[in-house]
């Protein structure tokens, strides 16, 4: 990941209204001193906190740790009254526009007038408290800004792979050149988590996601394809699971990605 210079709350506001933002692979959610904010079962979440965070942080930080050099750490106030603590890193394309930003922790913190954070010691807080309906429009608006978002979305693909660890950052990458080859026009996006593949006018017909022992590639089909992919219950989730010591069929990859791609797909 490579990315220079200062950054603001105004600046990643604006990144995430431009749906430059995304969930790195291993986003952690840990739940420090036991703060919960929307479900008290699943804890904190990415569409109803991380991004009504990201969409009001009051205060933004380089990261200090030493595997992070892209790293930044950002504070919002949450509407329930604690704090929400993000992670992220930027990932710059020299290719491609603006940078992505990369969420790769989010945490909640207790206090009212200050925290104490483990890397940047006593923080003052912000005095202005969102209320609940302030907090869900700002993921109403995000949510509205992401439909209509039609750019390209092969930065992020690019630094959801560059997320990924040693050999599934390989297996993907690889995955993603077999698809480009075959499908020149290819179009991307990261929904749900997980880098799409599609067709205009036709759909999204793959996708893949990383998993803690191997890496899932799925096709989305009206119909299977020949020979069946080792797994999935349908054509729309037909699928191949890759461990790392599996070897990638690329021919065989390659002659799904052709079938898929010229059927219907997914659509946008």
């Amino acid at each position: 990941m490579s990315a220079s210079g200062s950054l603001t709350a105004k600046r990643v506001s604006e990144l995430v209204m431009a749906n430059r933002a995304i969930r790195a692979p291993y986003y952690s959610k840990d739940h420090d001193e036991g703060v919960r904010f929307t479900d008290p079962e699943k804890g904190l979440q990415w569409g109803a906190d991380a991004i009504p965070a990201l969409l009001g942080l009051f205060r933004v930080e380089q990261d200090t740790r030493d595997d992070h050099p892209d790293g930044w750490v950002g504070f919002a106030r949450h509407w329930r009254g604690g704090t929400v603590r993000l992670a992220f890193d930027l990932f710059s394309d020299p290719e491609g526009p603006d940078p992505i930003l990369v969420v790769t922790s989010i945490s909640g913190r207790e206090g009212e007038e200050t925290i104490v954070d483990e890397d940047f010691g006593e923080i003052e807080l912000s005095d202005q408290v969102p209320t609940e309906g302030e907090w869900e429009e700002r993921s109403k608006q995000y949510q509205a800004a992401r439909r209509k978002d039609e750019t390209d979305g092969s930065t992020a693909v690019k630094a959801y792979v560059a997320a990924l660890p040693g050999w599934k950052r390989e297996v993907a990458a690889r995955i993603d050149e077999i698809i480009q080859c075959e499908v020149p026009d290819v179009r991307r996006a990261v929904k749900w988590h997980q880098p799409f593949y599609g067709v205009e006018d036709e759909g999204w017909f793959a996708s893949f996601s990383a998993f803690s022992k191997h890496v899932k590639l799925t096709f989305v089909c009206e119909s299977y394809l020949e020979p069946e992919p080792p797994s999935g219950s349908d054509p729309t989730r037909q699928a191949l699971d890759l461990e790392e010591t599996d070897t990638l069929d690329e021919e065989q990859v390659a002659s799904w990605v052709r079938q898929a791609a010229d059927e219907p797909g997914m659509g946008w």
